[in-house]
């Protein structure tokens, strides 16, 4: 046989052979339980733009007063209830001629203190009172859950007013954001308390404990970080709550005295809603803007640590 036939032979196939298979390699990034709740988060539209909303306000509220040419207690006698954009003052004054701008900012400052301080105390005693009663059962649970029934017998509102009125002395925006906080915490006491009887029975607590772990490191190691998605969306809901109650009690006149949070500009504009309606609406768009965005927020945190929120994929 020639070259060139032997060539022939070995030359590669045609057409009709089968076609090459071309691998291709496919990775998948797993994504951890925390990027998933944070990737839910922030493909949340609602929740983005209340958190972006309430960022801006609040970052005026403690900024603006440093670059902004009025004080929230400085008095301008030529321009006395004078409308918005008159005698340079965006918004307007009030009948001692203070700016009502800075007034907002300062209403701004003290009704965010109010909140974080109020939160927090609350946070505290619900977790603590939550995590105790359930994970030890028995006569703590019920001496702990028997104390929650009888405060929430009380109403909570005619409480505050009660405790307000005979400690005139504590009605400023911390004295009232502790008393807020005193009282704010029994419904986070049995929504935690509820989660714990069940996650207690579960394996790897019978684990932790056959591994020797006390009760502490089960509790804050295992128990509190199951409960977290719970504690964070009460947090965020209960922020929108105190801003609320703390202008309900201002407006009913046990709220902040000898000082500004939006409570008690709108409490203070009530009577001039009809001559000097500025004085009324916008103290009360401000408080309606920072609960609805809190609410937002909340509600945004909500989905996002519901497992079965397929609205955007995890």
């Amino acid at each position: 046989m020639s070259t060139t036939e032997q060539r022939d032979l070995k030359a590669p196939a045609g057409p009709s052979d089968k076609p090459q298979v071309v691998e291709r390699e496919f990775t998948i990034k797993a994504r951890s339980q925390r990027q998933q709740i944070a990737r839910r988060f922030l493909h949340s539209k609602q929740a983005m733009g209340g958190l972006i909303v309430l960022a801006l306000l609040v970052l005026a509220g403690w900024v603006g007063p440093l670059f902004y040419r009025f004080g929230f207690n400085e008095f301008d006698p030529l321009n006395r209830s004078v409308g918005p954009g008159v005698g340079g003052h965006p918004l307007g004054t009030e009948g001692l001629g203070r700016d009502l701008l800075a007034q907002l900012m300062r209403g701004v400052q003290r009704s965010t203190l109010t909140i974080l301080i109020a939160v927090s105390i609350s946070l505290f005693l619900g977790v603590a009172v939550g995590l105790l009663a359930g994970y030890y059962g028995g006569w703590v649970d019920n001496l702990l859950m028997r104390l929650v029934d009888l405060i929430l017998t009380l109403p909570a509102l005619v409480v505050l007013i009660v405790v307000a009125s005979n400690f005139p002395q504590a009605r400023t925006a911390v004295g009232i954001a502790v008393i807020i906080g005193v009282f704010g915490w029994l419904d986070l006491s049995r929504i935690l308390r509820s989660q714990i009887l069940g996650l207690r029975e579960r394996e790897f607590v019978e684990a932790a404990h056959a591994l020797g772990a006390s009760d502490r490191r089960i509790m804050f190691k295992h128990l509190i970080p199951n409960t977290l998605g719970s504690i964070i969306v009460w947090a965020t809901l209960a922020g929108a709550t105190t801003i609320l109650l703390e202008a309900s009690l201002t407006y009913l006149g046990f709220g902040v005295q000898n000082d500004i949070s939006l409570g008690k500009l709108v409490s203070d504009g009530v009577s001039a809603a009809q001559t000097r309606p500025w004085l009324f609406y916008y103290p009360g768009i401000m408080l309606l803007i920072i609960a609805l965005c809190i609410n937002l927020i909340g509600d945004g945190i909500r989905d996002a640590f519901d497992p079965s929120n397929k609205k955007v994929r995890a």
